[in-house]
C-alpha cells in the first residue's frame, strides 16, 4: 500500500464526511424540522428529518437511555473493520468500498453523537425514506463491496519489482 493510495482514500473520506456535516448544517439552519423544500417540484425535495434509529428509521422508537451508546458502539466497529479492510487489501476496489462505508459512517456518528439521532433532508419520489450523504456513501461502498465479493475476482495495486 502506497502512501499516494492512502491519501487519495483520506481525501476521498475526508471529503464525504465533510460534505455530509456541512450539508446537515445548512439543512439545520434553513428548515425547521420537519419542513419540506421542493428542490424539483413533484421529484426530489429538502425534507428536514431527525433520524433516532438505524437505516430505515428502524428502532427509531426506542428512546433507551443507551440507545445512542449501543448505536456509537456499533459504528465504532464498523469503521474499525472499515479501516482494517483499508489497510490490509491491495484490492483496488475493496478499498474504494471501505473508504465510502468509512466516511459514511463517521459522518452519520458525528451526528448521532452531537445531536442524539442523525439529521436526513433528501427525499425522492418513489423511495419511502428520506437520506443524506453519509447514507449515499455507505449505500454506494456497501453496493460495490456486495458486487466486489460476489462478482469480481482481487485487483491488486500497481505490481512491485522483483527483485529475483
Amino acid at each position: 500500500m502506497t502512501l499516494s493510495r492512502n491519501r487519495t482514500l483520506a481525501v476521498l473520506v475526508a471529503a464525504v464526511v465533510a460534505a455530509d456535516w456541512l450539508t446537515k448544517f445548512w439543512i439545520h439552519n434553513r428548515l425547521v424540522l420537519g419542513e419540506v423544500l421542493p428542490v424539483i417540484e413533484g421529484w426530489v425535495h429538502l425534507a428536514h428529518r431527525r433520524n433516532t434509529g438505524v437505516a430505515f428509521s428502524a428502532f427509531a422508537g426506542d428512546e433507551s437511555w443507551w440507545r445512542v451508546g449501543l448505536l456509537a458502539l456499533a459504528s465504532l466497529v464498523g469503521i474499525a473493520v472499515c479501516l482494517r479492510l483499508m489497510q490490509t487489501t491491495r484490492d483496488a476496489p475493496l478499498r474504494l468500498a471501505a473508504a465510502l462505508v468509512l466516511a459514511g459512517a463517521v459522518g452519520n456518528l458525528g451526528d448521532r453523537l452531537v445531536d442524539g439521532g442523525v439529521t436526513d433532508f433528501i427525499l425522492v419520489r418513489y423511495f419511502p425514506y428520506v437520506f443524506n450523504v453519509a447514507d449515499i456513501a455507505i449505500t454506494i461502498g456497501g453496493t460495490l463491496l456486495v458486487l466486489r465479493m460476489f462478482f469480481g475476482q482481487e485487483i491488486e495495486g500497481p505490481a512491485t519489482p522483483s527483485t529475483a
